[in-house]
């Protein structure tokens, strides 16, 4: 990959990133679909332990469905990394409180149809 074409994927997936970041402290679910291809799956532990699995459709509704953060629960986000894998693919590590939880998500990226979106995320959440 040429260097032009790394820099403008690079700020094309923080700009993705950053529409994340929004719709997941808003509630919408509009930025939740331009973030997301329609073939993405969610992953993370469910509170039994076992594994969650759900389709892109199901989370960009229920994130959705809640109401926005509050100033009572500040915002907290944070590009912890960001690495190409692939002229087509790209991972990256991030940080992101939603009310009283701080996920840490690793969110896979391809280049599909056209755009950048986030095919799989896999969450990992802390009480705080």
């Amino acid at each position: 990959m040429n260097r032009e074409k790394i820099m403008m994927d690079a700020y094309e997936i923080k700009r993705i990133i950053q529409l994340y970041f929004d719709g997941s402290y808003e509630g919408n679910q509009e930025k939740m679909d331009q973030v997301f291809h329609q073939a993405a799956h969610i992953y993370g532990h469910s509170q039994d332990g076992s594994l969650a699995d759900t389709p892109r459709d199901a989370f960009v509704k229920r994130v959705g469905s809640r109401p926005a953060d509050t100033p009572s629960f500040p915002r907290e986000e944070e590009i912890l990394s960001i690495e190409f894998t692939g002229e087509h693919t790209a991972v990256a590590r991030v940080k992101l409180r939603v009310f009283n939880t701080l996920f840490t998500d690793i969110l896979s990226f391809m280049y599909l149809d056209g755009k950048w979106g986030v095919i799989a995320k896999l969450y990992s959440g802390v009480t705080i």
